[in-house]
Formats: C-alpha cells, structure tokens, sequence
C-alpha cells in the first residue's frame, strides 16, 4: 500500500511538472535552481547559439514561460521550479540592455529578459537541446532576431 502511494504521488508531480524521468527530481541539487551567476561585471552571461538565446557559461537553452504575464515576477513556483530552474542572478546583479535581475519571493535573484523571467529545463542535457520548447504550450525557447 505504501508503495502504490508513493508511486501515485511521484506520479502527480511528474504530470504536473512535465518531467519526464526523475533525473533533477532525485539528485544533489533539488531546489530547481541553477547556479550560473554572472561576468565579472556583473552583467547577465548569455550568448547566442544557433539562433537562440543561451547561458554563456554552459550554452544551455533559455527559456520563458508564458504565464509570466506581470515584469519581474516569476509565476514558476517550487514544483515548477524542479523542471523549470530559474536563471539565477547575483544579488548585485547590474542591468544590461535587455537583461535585468528582479528578486523572487524567496529573496535570491534571478535574470529576466524585458521583464520576463529566464528558465532552463532541467531535461535539456546536451548543448543545443531545445525539448522543453513548446512544452505545454506555454514555455519557449528565446530566438534571436
């Protein structure tokens, strides 16, 4: 009994995450957050890759979600954040251009783009994978003009 129970509560959070295996589920670092910083000036580290927008330390795909409707305020709660880790940023992260870091409810920091919070996906795990683009239809890889 305590099996089927548990199975059905892993369950429930992988339907409503959108993972699709355990791998971030059940690993060292389950806070759904990714620690990439920044430069030295502080400035956000991303680059262009392929047509897309990536983080310029491990060029992973970046994404933005949809249900992020108010600038500067991420909509990606705990267990969103498990498949979904926020692009962190330094407390004393310094605007550039379009990119600018806004506190969360927890107090750390994370990158947004024109107002709109930055997210990796926690099944990309090869430089260029784009699988969490269009996922559920409301997250998206950011292509560059």
């Amino acid at each position: 009994m305590k099996r089927i129970m548990m199975l059905t509560a892993m369950s429930g959070i992988l339907a409503l995450t959108g993972c699709s295996t355990l791998n971030n589920v059940f690993g060292n670092d389950t806070t759904g957050m990714h620690d990439v910083k920044a430069t030295a000036s502080n400035t956000a580290p991303v680059t262009s890759m392929n047509g897309m927008l990536v983080d310029s330390k491990d060029n992973m795909t970046l994404y933005t979600f949809d249900k992020d409707t108010m600038a500067n305020k991420s909509e990606c709660g705990a267990a969103c954040l498990v498949a979904w880790p926020a692009f962190m940023a330094p407390d004393d992260a310094k605007a550039s251009g379009e990119f600018a870091a806004f506190q969360r409810e927890d107090g750390s920091y994370q990158w947004a783009m024109n107002g709109k919070p930055l997210y990796f996906y926690a099944n990309d795990t090869e430089v260029g994978d784009v699988d969490g683009d269009n996922k559920g239809g409301v997250w998206h890889i950011i292509k560059n003009k």
